[in-house]
């Protein structure tokens, strides 16, 4: 039994394995996924179930009280498909598609299953880089104070009172001056 177990486990990873994920590179949203997905297939709380371990690239194992027991899931994330399998119930085992938008680092899964009653999409985001947040910060502030920094960076590039900007006749408007009316 215990050999079998490892097969498939082995079989699993092989066939996650041959297709790198776009979603590789977001670990936190693939175990947000594995526990929003299984919660969706057991009826239960995401918090409920606990995130265990990675087992490779793009594999993870969760374990949640289901049944009357602790029980084993091993959730593999692909380019496009979420696969799950339980390790004491065999009989459960799903292959689910998904969508990845790469624009907002976010998984959106459209599932629902006949034990439970919730429909609506499971939507797992990635965490923000720092460069995100970066942005993110600049966009959130007020528009005066944005006009008022680029007035200060204009201010300071401009050349100082009484002398003309490079490039500029000695006139400041860019017209030779008229000798003084007499």
């Amino acid at each position: 039994m215990r050999r079998i177990l490892i097969a498939l486990s082995l079989a699993l990873a092989m066939t996650l394995a041959v297709a790198p994920a776009d979603a590789s590179d977001y670990m936190d949203m693939d175990i947000c996924l594995g526990k929003q997905i299984l919660g969706r297939i057991l009826c239960k709380d995401p918090q409920e179930i606990n995130y265990v371990a990675k087992v490779k690239d793009n594999i993870y194992l969760f374990s949640v009280f289901y049944a009357k027991q602790e029980a084993r899931f091993v959730v593999g994330i692909s380019d496009s498909k979420i696969r799950v399998q339980g390790r004491e119930f065999l009989k459960l085992t799903r292959t689910i598609p998904y969508e990845f938008n790469k624009s907002t680092k976010c998984a959106v899964v459209e599932y629902s299953s006949s034990e439970c009653t919730r429909t609506e999409p499971l939507v797992c985001c990635s965490e923000k880089t720092e460069e995100d947040v970066k942005e993110q910060k600049f966009w959130d502030r007020p528009i005066p104070d944005l006009l008022e920094e680029d007035l200060k960076k204009a201010l300071e590039v401009a050349p100082p009172d009484g002398q003309p900007a490079q490039g500029q006749p000695q006139g400041g408007q860019g017209a030779p001056s008229a000798p003084p009316a007499q």
